[in-house]
């Protein structure tokens, strides 16, 4: 056992590397190792675990294999002394958010994690740590996008976190959370009946420490909504300043943005053959295969969809076709609904390239279902669109969709 001392330095260390983690980035993993290392040298106290935990958050933003594996075994050990041995429900909420919001990811699916940060926000509101619990519906309302949970009851979360924030007076987690529920607003209708409410204002970052930092997730949710909205450009543009601004410590939106700013690539090269964009979906197919070889649930679908748009835009039409079969079965294995949809959606405009409109006619059906069970209505239009060019254009030849 560590002395009481050292304890109460190890505390104050944690204190410095949490403020550190948001306000000075770049301090964060001297802080990390410092926990560690007095742990290594003197034993354990409550607060050692979270050293643990912030050393292994540390680690996993280096994405090699190795590294990933490593802060991943660090990290559940970690979680499960301090469950076991310390109790520390007080402490549970930063353990959560920094655990299941920038390690867990790696090897658990991505559902998990956001119920975890969502009990994360329940714990730190039930005892009290309301800034911790606010950390976690921020990081709640992130991975339950990116796991692709329904997007009405998603709306109904974040607007109930918002009425929490505004009665706490917690303007940060307001700025957060109202960019998020942008984005989920324009995916349901582009805004029209879900648009933001008078009692639910934006709000703008006022202390500089934050301010990049909230700049990097506006980049991030604006690139994402580009991407949807099929402004390829323009995601191009945000997801290429999100890529210069984003630090080294691990989060969960990183290979998610590798992801959609791989697959925006190719619809980008169309007009801009560089060599820096023709880079972009090579790196983005290596990241996520070392990504896959620690979660096939979480990775899986997306390296198949990459590799099968890198195909199809390389006129491969066999490969293509067994690669978007893969990506969109590993969707629904994985249960990642949008992501089944987008995989459908891709593969209809690839049939469609091909001219086999019955096949693409096919897939789009399949895409609008699965956009409309997410609660996508701007997707179930934007598909809808596509399939009735298809029915002008088959009954013109005089052939038939059923």
């Amino acid at each position: 056992e560590m002395d009481e001392n050292l304890s109460t330095a190890l505390k104050f260390y944690n204190l410095m590397a949490t403020v550190a983690f948001f306000a000075k980035p770049k301090i964060f993993p001297f802080l990390a190792c410092r926990m560690t290392q007095l742990t290594m040298e003197h034993g354990v106290c409550k607060d050692s675990m979270m050293g643990f935990v912030q050393y292994a958050t540390m680690l996993s933003g280096k994405n090699t294999v190795k590294d990933v594996q490593d802060a991943s075994r660090i990290g559940k050990a970690a979680m499960s002394c301090l469950k076991k041995r310390f109790g520390a429900a007080d402490q549970l909420p930063q353990y959560h958010y920094m655990y299941y919001g920038h390690v867990a990811y790696h090897t658990e699916p991505f559902q998990a994690c956001a119920d975890m940060v969502r009990q994360g926000f329940d714990v730190g509101m039930s005892c009290g740590e309301s800034g911790n619990a606010f950390i976690n519906a921020i990081h709640h309302i992130k991975a339950a996008l990116i796991a692709g949970e329904k997007l009405p009851p998603l709306l109904d979360r974040v607007d109930y976190y918002l009425d929490l924030a505004n009665q706490y007076k917690h303007e940060v987690t307001k700025s957060y959370l109202s960019i998020f529920r942008e984005t989920i607003s324009t995916l349901i209708d582009k805004g029209v009946s879900t648009g933001s409410k008078s009692n639910h204002p934006k709000c703008t970052t006022t202390e500089k420490s934050l301010k990049a930092r909230h700049t990097v997730v506006e980049h991030f949710q604006q690139g994402v909504r580009a991407f949807w909205l099929g402004y390829n450009e323009r995601c191009h543009h945000c997801l290429g300043k999100w890529g210069e601004m984003k630090s080294n410590i691990g989060r969960m939106s990183d290979n998610y943005g590798i992801f959609i700013q791989g697959l925006n690539s190719f619809h980008v090269m169309k007009r801009h053959k560089t060599a820096k964009v023709r880079g972009i979906p090579k790196n983005a197919i290596s990241a996520l295969k070392a990504a896959n070889s620690t979660s096939r649930w979480n990775f899986r679908n997306k390296v198949h969809l990459l590799e099968a748009e890198n195909f199809s835009y390389q006129n491969d039409h066999e490969e293509a076709k067994a690669s978007y079969a893969a990506a969109i079965t590993s969707a629904r294995c994985s249960r990642f609904i949008h992501e089944q949809g987008l995989a459908c959606e891709l593969a209809g405009y690839h049939y469609k390239k091909m001219n086999d409109l019955r096949s693409a006619w096919s897939f789009f059906n399949q895409a609008k279902q699965c956009y409309a069970e997410w609660g996508s209505q701007m997707k179930v239009d934007s598909v809808t669109r596509q399939m009735e060019t298809f029915q002008i254009s088959l009954a013109s030849a005089g052939k038939g969709l059923r």
